[in-house]
């Protein structure tokens, strides 16, 4: 016998990223998921386009054990970070479609 129960959550929703370059927002889209057959039914979801840097510095390097983050959206990754060679390749979604 199976025994349910209807919980409602709450949760921590990111509902928008700023470009730590130009103070922009990195929101592409926004919608409401709207099918009666899902859990969030009803809930506000965000689509982002940003890239996600990230460093750790080790020691001797000047800044010693810190970590660095910071989001950038798409608009600055072409304007002021075109001087850098990125490994391009394809994201983890893209190779689960294929």
């Amino acid at each position: 016998m199976e025994v349910k129960e209807i919980e409602l959550r709450k949760s921590e929703v990111v509902t928008d990223i700023i470009c730590d370059c130009c103070g922009d927002s990195c929101k592409k889209e926004e919608y409401t998921v709207e099918n009666d057959a899902r859990i969030d039914n009803g809930e506000k979801k965000y689509i982002f386009s940003f890239m996600n840097l990230e460093a750790g510095w080790d020691y001797y390097s000047g800044k010693d054990m810190e970590h660095w983050t910071a989001q950038i959206c798409e608009k600055c990754v072409d304007e002021k970070l075109s001087f850098i060679k990125f490994n391009k390749g394809k994201t983890k979604f893209s190779q689960q479609i294929n």
